[in-house]
């Protein structure tokens, strides 16, 4: 007997990373996938790629920062095991803390539109009795810093929800909340940004990413160093923060 289809609905599926980790999923299990996003070509271009791996894809092209669509019709009659959140943006802080306009921008693609479909998600996950919502954030999260702190604040958010949803569905032990959790990462996001040797490619990130999504852990940080890295860093005092530029 074949095994059965995996069954995942993946928001913002064309960001580098989610693309990897949907790439490692079907590299290990037959899958179906409903592909979300803004770009009904790069979806298209995505999805042919999965099916050449296998998978059964279908598409939806759609502006997730809009809460009057209605895109969840499109999960009625289906069992999910995984609902993955994968979409943001990684401003140029200086330039965006000048305009109200962009910093409501960046706050809505970053913590709102997640929260809200995060949010949406958890009801079917309540009447399934199982499946998995995981949700990209961000060691930026972990830690206000001059460098990125809008973006980490929201990130941090991200991580404060995940922490009370977790709690709120801890009655449902087949339902899992997984927050995800990457450092530097060469993605087209980071393209402007000199790379160094703290960062790891999109394949190694999106592999881990689905091993963590597999193994249903709460928080992971990926690669798994970052762990040590960040918790020197959330505990180093305030007088020596300060002299650093991170």
């Amino acid at each position: 007997m074949s095994p059965s289809r995996y069954h995942a609905a993946i928001f913002g599926a064309t960001s580098a990373i989610a693309t990897e980790t949907l790439r490692s999923l079907v590299a290990t299990r037959p899958a179906s996938l409903l592909l979300i996003g803004r770009h009904a070509g790069r979806l298209e271009t995505l999805a042919a790629d999965l099916r050449s791996r296998g998978a059964e894809c279908r598409v939806l092209a759609l502006d997730l920062l809009d809460p009057e669509i209605p895109w969840h019709q499109h999960l009625a009659d289906t069992t999910w095991d995984l609902f993955l959140i994968a979409h943001g943006s990684l401003p140029d802080q200086e330039t965006t803390l000048t305009d109200p306009h962009l910093i409501g921008r960046e706050i809505d693609i970053n913590f709102i539109s997640p929260i809200r479909i995060a949010a949406a998600c958890t009801p079917l996950l309540e009447k399934q009795g199982k499946g998995t919502l995981a949700i990209f954030g961000s060691v930026a999260g972990d830690r206000g810093r001059a460098s990125n702190y809008l973006y980490g604040s929201t990130k941090a958010g991200i991580d404060a929800f995940l922490s009370g949803l977790r709690h709120r569905l801890a009655k449902h032990p087949g339902v899992r909340v997984v927050l995800l959790k990457p450092g530097m990462t060469d993605t087209p996001m980071t393209a402007g940004m000199p790379k160094g040797p703290l960062f790891s490619s999109a394949e190694k990130v999106g592999l881990l990413a689905w091993h963590a999504i597999q193994q249903g852990k709460a928080v992971a940080y990926l690669p798994s160093w970052w762990f040590l890295i960040m918790n020197l860093i959330r505990h180093l005092p305030r007088f020596l923060l300060h002299r650093t530029k991170l």
